[in-house]
Order: C-alpha cells, then sequence, then structure tokens
C-alpha cells in the first residue's frame, strides 16, 4: 500500500477541485485506491468546527468595518471583504491557521 505524504495529497485534492472528473474517475487517472481519494475529498467536504483561540485581541465594528486590534495596532477592514478577506486577515495577524 502507497503512503502519501501531505503534500502529495494536497496536491492530488487540488487537480481534482479544479478539475473536470469526477472522484472517481480522478482516483482512477491518478492510480489512486478509490476508498482512500474517497477519504481525502470526504475530509475536504466537511465543515471545519470547533473553536479558534484569539489572545489579546479586540474585535468592534459597526456595519460597514471590522476593527481588529492587536499589539496596539488597529486594522479596519470593510465588511465587503468577505469571508475569505477576513480569514486573509486573520491568518495574517496569526490568529487562525
Amino acid at each position: 500500500m502507497k503512503k502519501y505524504g501531505r503534500a502529495e495529497r494536497e496536491k492530488h485534492l487540488e487537480n481534482w477541485m479544479n478539475g473536470t472528473l469526477s472522484r472517481t474517475d480522478y482516483a482512477k487517472s491518478a492510480g489512486i485506491k478509490l476508498t482512500t481519494f474517497y477519504k481525502w475529498a470526504q475530509d475536504v467536504d466537511k465543515p471545519k468546527r470547533g473553536f479558534v483561540k484569539i489572545n489579546q485581541v479586540k474585535i468592534t465594528g459597526n456595519f460597514q468595518n471590522l476593527i481588529i486590534e492587536k499589539n496596539g495596532i488597529a486594522i479596519s477592514i470593510p465588511i465587503s471583504a468577505g469571508l475569505e478577506g477576513l480569514k486573509t486577515v486573520f491568518e495574517a495577524l496569526g490568529i487562525v491557521q
């Protein structure tokens, strides 16, 4: 049985998600055991749940902006940035990974 590293697994999932093949067809074309690839794809489909540990961060805002303060620095993010924009800022601040 072949062992796949994390990077290899993520690359296969990325290729599959950006392509047009079904899970079955992608797994067959890549020579990956179907049950293995289905497990990987199932993990992608599941929403992440749980708590995010946030230390010493103050989050305030209004209907137009979200203001995040950490280590004396305040960042104002327009709500129009959406979830992806907020995620990018949180990752840059080291709040989430």
